[in-house]
């Protein structure tokens, strides 16, 4: 027995989360494992070894040797004192009582015959740590510092397997490394290479830490791009038909991370890079939580996705930095409406806190919606750099209803494109064609943006739905666009409101609306527009408010009404500068058009 005096206590703790007072009958020590018991609290504590009298003594001739080798050893907690697991610590979805706790083993990677070399395979030494802690009833695996060469791992149940600071898992270049499973790739569920670290069918599981995943994934996204030059050779066309024999890549891509039918999932602290494809993909997971990652894969690399949930529910990614080749954040779930194979939805997903660089948009749904996407907030975010800021897309022949949907508090800048797309014309050019509508018809409905700040972009907004679905229910509020080429444009909208927004565009209106039903526009103010150039542009627009508007007197006009379409317009309070005109014809647009002036 070694004792320990009040200073050394906190390191001790800082390896052990409790502390006992009576040594438990049924403890057993798995490798070098040490047990501590307080004497007398606050004074002092007892640590019993499994070492051994004599070799603990030859081992560890001091108080301060133990402690360093106390580290870096795999240790066993007792059942009745183990680490609160991660859902009782504040992040359970429901009101139950704090669950069993994760964590009853820590398992160093070390012990079971991975290698820190970067060199040598340890994909079986990690799966044997990963098995070993499963059989004991879970726990911890944990991979020191150093570099692993591995190919795909697989999670067990009630188990935290944590990369300490310093540790790189590094993802096998060799396709050969790499067995095949069952599971998804971009909604289909099909054949697809198993990913670094993959988890069926779990509950109560987390991957953590501070140390990093490096699936060097170059190899993957060159095979990939031979692979669609022969199919495109062959004449394959869509995502449906497998690859060809012969192809460079003959399945789908693996993932850094890719859970199936999971719950209670933690994921927390990682730096992720390189990935070959989506980085993290939860598909048909329950009680997610993505918490504090950083994610860095090339510039404009295809399909190299940050964060996917696909088919999950109840999912809170928070407090992430994604950088990517793709979408940083996307929600799907399932590619289109297939007769006798539905999807389930997604549904219930917070995004908060995050900060996003490159990649094709910061937050996003679709395309892939066959299965649903319902209440969805998303808050607190910046996208410095991203092709778009927040992009909601479908198309036709996906079906089901993407609905409930909020952006609170988001601020964009330097932006390739757009700041906010919200469009059912994904991998569609046809615009004017009323379609019949069955179940592949998609469905988007309430949606609200507000508290938006976009400095740089091409486009400020485009809101475009189908003819035989428009979009229902969108409102913009409090919308300040500091900088873009062209502002609001919304087409095919039922129930549209912008209220309370500045755009600063370079040409064209302020906000053009073309086939819009009930639309209100409030407290819309250019701080200057180019000559011939209205503020507002109405075409086909059936039941209209325009209300406490400004056109500065560089404007020809505050409202532009074009076409024989527009029915119903009510213009109140609005403030114009002369010469500008509140209302102005053209091509055909008739006074009787203007309902009400106020």
């Amino acid at each position: 027995m070694l004792v320990f005096m009040p200073h050394e206590v906190k390191t001790i703790r800082a390896v052990f989360p409790s502390v006992h007072t009576k040594r438990p009958s049924n403890w057993t020590p798995l490798g070098r494992a040490a047990k501590i018991t307080y004497h007398r609290p606050g004074r002092c504590v007892a640590v019993h070894t499994c070492l051994g009298k004599d070799k603990m003594a030859a081992e560890d001739p001091g108080r301060r040797a133990f402690l360093r080798r106390l580290a870096g050893s795999s240790v066993v907690l007792s059942g009745s004192g183990a680490a609160e697991s991660w859902l009782s610590a504040g992040h359970a979805t429901d009101g139950n009582a704090p669950l069993k706790a994760i964590s009853k083993y820590a398992v160093n990677v070390l012990d079971f015959g991975a290698v820190s070399d970067g060199r040598t395979l340890c994909t079986a030494g990690i799966q044997a740590a990963i098995e070993a802690c499963a059989a004991a009833g879970g726990g911890k695996v944990f991979v020191p510092p150093g570099k692993y060469l591995t190919g795909p791992i697989f999670l067990k149940s009630n188990l935290e397997f944590e990369v300490l600071a310093g540790a790189t898992l590094l993802g096998s270049t060799n396709f050969a490394d790499y067995r095949t499973i069952p599971g998804r790739w971009e909604g289909l569920d099909r054949t697809v290479y198993a990913s670094l670290i993959t988890g069926l069918d779990l509950e109560n599981v987390a991957i953590t830490g501070q140390g990093s995943l490096d699936g060097q994934g170059t190899v993957w996204l060159d095979a990939w791009g031979r692979t669609q030059e022969l199919r495109k050779k062959l004449g394959i066309v869509g995502r449906e038909p497998e690859n060809p024999p012969g192809s460079p890549l003959p399945w789908p891509r693996p993932r850094m991370i890719n859970l199936y039918r999971s719950r209670k999932v933690l994921i927390r602290g990682l730096t992720i890079q390189g990935s070959p494809s989506w980085t993290v993909h939860p598909v048909s997971c329950e009680d997610v939580y993505i918490e504090g990652l950083t994610i860095l894969n090339p510039p404009h690399s295809w399909n190299t996705d940050g964060i996917d949930p696909e088919s999950c529910r109840n999912v809170r990614i928070s407090g992430c930095y994604i950088s990517t080749g793709d979408d940083c954040v996307m929600i799907k779930s399932g590619y289109k409406h297939i007769p006798g194979r539905p999807f389930q939805p997604s549904e219930n997903i917070a995004v908060t806190n995050c900060t996003f660089n490159a990649g094709g948009c910061g937050v996003g749904i679709g395309s892939e919606t066959a299965g649903g996407v319902r209440n969805v907030s998303i808050s607190n975010c910046a996208c410095d750099g991203t092709t778009c800021g927040l992009y909601f897309r479908t198309a036709r022949g996906r079906g089901n209803v993407v609905e409930n949907v909020s952006a609170v508090n988001v601020v964009m800048r330097n932006l390739e494109e757009t700041g906010i797309v919200v469009s059912m014309f994904y991998e569609d050019e046809d615009r004017a064609t009323l379609h019949p509508v069955d179940v592949r018809t998609p469905i988007f409905r309430n949606f609200q943006c507000s508290e938006i700040l976009l400095d740089g972009a091409q486009t400020s907004v485009v809101v475009e739905g189908l003819p035989e679905s428009p979009i229902q229910d969108l409102s913009l509020n409090n919308l300040f666009v500091k900088a873009a080429d062209r502002g609001i444009s919304c087409y095919q909208v039922r129930g549209l409101s912008v209220n309370n927004a500045v755009v600063n565009s370079t040409s064209g209106p302020s906000v053009e609306c073309k086939k819009v039903l009930d639309l209100e526009l409030v407290r819309i103010r250019p701080p200057k527009t180019q000559p011939n150039v209205p503020v507002i542009a109405l075409e086909d627009v059936r039941g209209a408010m325009v209300q406490s508007c400004s056109a500065p007197e560089s404007s020809p006009a505050l409202v532009q009404l074009k076409g024989e379409g527009n029915q119903d317009i009510t213009l109140a309070l609005n403030r114009v500068s002369a010469p500008a005109q509140e209302v102005a014809f053209t091509d055909g647009a008739s006074e009787r058009a203007v309902v009400k002036r106020i």
